[in-house]
């Protein structure tokens, strides 16, 4: 009896990067939460935005926890983006209300923010991308092999592993052994030889004709 075949979004890589993305997006609302009280000063809907965005942002982490969905995800993808975009607006051309904004760019808990936002986002591209999963469902199947018992190391299944793992390889592999035999062309490096060689004698001849005159 081989080992039982897991389904990929529940395997122990996926679990990591669910609270990965969990993690990183509630310490986004929790930034924004610390900052909500300060921009309420500058304009009440500033105030109102960043408490949005805390609760958004625990919505979206009790989502991915609770049901790893995609709508969680995009969820999330949302609030750290749109945060991280309306932050940059804010420095480059001010928000209304805020026009003191501009510029202020050594700001720690906004840059904080930023430093949850963007590992977010890239968490999010292994779940919301076809190579990002590919590359989740990689890693776990090379876990579920390094798991089998010594007594399944040679049976069909484990071999079969071995295969799909050896298909992605040489696909990922393809695009760069095509490129390296094109620059390995015996006609390609002949051409480029010449090219160079003609250079350099031309400029050679032209520092010459330069120091006669």
């Amino acid at each position: 009896m081989g080992p039982k075949k897991r389904d990929p979004t529940e395997g122990f890589v996926d679990g990591i990067v669910r609270w990965a993305g969990a993690y990183l997006i509630s310490f986004v609302g929790l930034v924004h939460l610390l900052e909500s009280g300060e921009h309420f000063t500058y304009a009440a809907y500033l105030g109102a935005l960043f408490l949005a965005n805390f609760v958004l942002s625990a919505v979206a982490a009790v989502g991915i926890v609770w049901t790893g969905g995609r709508w969680a995800w995009l969820l999330g993808v949302a609030v750290a983006g749109g945060a991280f975009v309306a932050l940059l607006w804010s420095r480059t051309f001010g928000l209304p209300g805020f026009p003191g904004g501009v510029g202020q760019w050594f700001n720690f808990l906004a840059w904080m923010a930023v430093a949850f936002e963007l590992p977010f986002l890239a968490v999010a591209a292994l779940v919301l991308t076809s190579p990002g999963r590919a590359l989740v469902a990689a890693e776990q199947r090379r876990i579920d092999r390094e798991e089998l018992p010594p007594t399944w190391q040679e049976t069909p299944e484990h071999f079969a592993l071995l295969e799909e793992e050896m298909r992605e390889i040489r696909a990922r592999m393809e695009l760069d052994v095509s490129d390296l035999r094109t620059h390995l062309d015996p006609r390609t490096l002949r051409e480029r030889t010449e090219r160079g060689a003609s250079t350099r004698l031309r400029s050679f001849l032209h520092r010459a004709k330069s120091r006669q005159r």
